[in-house]
């Protein structure tokens, strides 16, 4: 059986149909209609039989509503989409919310005081009841667990930690 350009117009409205239904939006659906529809053609093209065309044009659209979309460009400073600089201070503030939430407790306890209010080491021990001794040793462990995790050096660590932009 020979498949004609007509049937392959016939065809278009359901398929339109279907990539509305599939696609997050529109654009995005007709785009997705017009490749199903120029896949099937560049088959026919060549010579490809297709026993039955609406089946093989919708399975079509529905296996590339699946797939993610191909980059055919390279990434360059020109066509990357550019955030503002403050996004990176918030994805270095986010690691190390994550690097105190993986710190042992009695350690995470102490040094978010420390860092969120500017506590000093003799107003934590008073808060927490402990020696000062134990809260400096307790913060100093906290913060080389921190660099451990966030591979940062033991020197200029916050200023390391904003350079990994």
């Amino acid at each position: 059986m020979t498949n004609t350009p007509h049937e392959l117009t016939t065809l278009m409205p359901a398929l339109q149909r279907l990539a509305r239904i599939l696609a997050p939006s529109p654009d995005l659906a007709e785009d997705m209609a017009q490749d199903a529809l120029l896949r099937v053609w560049a088959r026919l093209k060549k010579g490809g039989e297709i026993d039955d065309l609406r089946p093989y044009l919708m399975t079509t659209l529905r296996n590339a509503s699946t797939r993610p979309p191909v980059q055919d460009q390279e990434l360059t400073d020109q066509n990357t989409p550019s955030h503002p600089a403050e996004i990176w201070n918030r994805f270095a503030c986010a690691d190390v919310n994550g690097a105190i939430s993986r710190l042992p407790d009695e350690q995470a306890e102490l040094l978010r005081p420390l860092v969120m209010h500017g506590s000093s080491y003799a107003d934590l021990a008073k808060a927490f009841g402990l020696p000062i001794g134990t809260v400096m040793s307790r913060i100093s462990r906290a913060r080389a667990h921190l660099r451990t995790d966030l591979e940062l050096p033991k020197a200029h660590v916050v200023e390391a930690l904003l350079e990994k932009q």
